[in-house]
């Protein structure tokens, strides 16, 4: 093999392993929402290595399993949530990744039997360990930018029945509808 083409072929793995690590950091935070939003407590820790570390300041500091216990117990407390993901960023180093991705929380909390609409927009900040060919987050912090509590006074969507609703949990249609591609 010439000296050039042993190059290229080099410029090429070092190409795709840079992809695949960025999808798969892409594919790690998108489930995380996921899981939140589902209440899936199976997909979320299949995002982290069971060595992973989560800091997220006086709400959890410790192990990952110990997150997703606080976690789905604090989501599973509201009503419904949505975690938008976005504006990925991600940093690879050989077989380690850094990344920061947005995030905007809504969340729906019944309260005296009045609705309020937490919003939150944050960024997680996360790090990727490569282990075995597979990439996991080896470590998580999130950093809040800005939160606004709000009443909801229309009953919009509790009176709309003509579209089916998102359910918490793996009876939610979504279960259905993805297990084809699997």
């Amino acid at each position: 093999m010439s000296d050039s083409l042993r190059i290229e072929l080099d410029q090429l793995r070092t190409e795709v392993h840079r992809l695949t690590a960025l999808e798969a950091a892409r594919t790690c935070m998108l489930s995380v929402a996921r899981a939140f939003d589902r209440l899936d407590r199976e997909l979320m820790l299949n995002q982290f290595w069971p060595d992973a570390e989560v800091d997220y300041g006086v709400f959890y500091n410790g192990n990952i399993v110990g997150f997703v216990d606080v976690a789905m117990r604090f989501q599973g407390s509201m009503r419904d949530t949505q975690h938008l993901i976005g504006n990925i960023d991600v940093r690879v180093d050989g077989a380690s990744a850094q990344a920061e991705s947005y995030v905007h929380a809504h969340h729906v909390i019944e309260q005296d039997g009045a609705l309020f609409q937490l919003m939150v927009g944050a960024r997680y900040l996360s790090r990727f360990a490569q282990r075995g060919g597979e990439w996991r987050i080896i470590y998580q912090t999130e950093v809040l930018d800005w939160g606004r509590w709000l009443p909801i006074v229309e009953q919009w969507f509790e009176q709309n029945r003509e579209m089916p609703k998102g359910q918490r949990g793996r009876d939610d249609l979504s279960y259905r509808f993805l297990s084809v591609a699997e």
